[in-house]
């Protein structure tokens, strides 16, 4: 199922990645490069978790990173996340990444919390 899933990416602690969370944000498109971990590969792939953002420890912070939903269907599940990759419908590769189009709903990466639909985002 696509259509109304909430997926999430945890900001990582590159110093580019407010740059990125922003570009994806103007955009609406998120990309993926190939996997680094144990699920190595040359093919790239958009990675993200199922539903929303965690909370922190503390139970009242929610983790930093972005939130959205897309009606390209998921090529390959697991239980805590999901990828996009191939030359197919929704899925298009370019500069070594593989891209989708997505609608962001949520974004904590920056000192301005981006929540879509509000007219003004306010400072967290």
């Amino acid at each position: 199922m696509t259509e109304g899933q909430i997926y999430h990416r945890k900001q990582s602690r590159q110093p580019e990645d407010v740059a990125i969370a922003r570009a994806q944000i103007a955009s609406q498109e998120l990309w993926g490069g190939p996997p680094r971990n144990y699920l190595g590969s040359d093919i790239p792939k958009v990675k993200a978790y199922w539903n929303q953002l965690p909370l922190l420890n503390d139970a009242q912070t929610q983790e930093s990173g972005i939130e959205f939903t897309t009606m390209v269907e998921v090529d390959s599940y697991h239980p805590k996340f999901a990828y996009w990759s191939g030359d197919r419908e929704g899925v298009r590769n370019e500069d070594g990444s593989a891209k989708i189009k997505v609608t962001i709903t949520f974004c904590n990466q920056f000192d301005e919390v981006y929540i879509a639909n509000e007219q003004s985002n306010t400072e967290s």
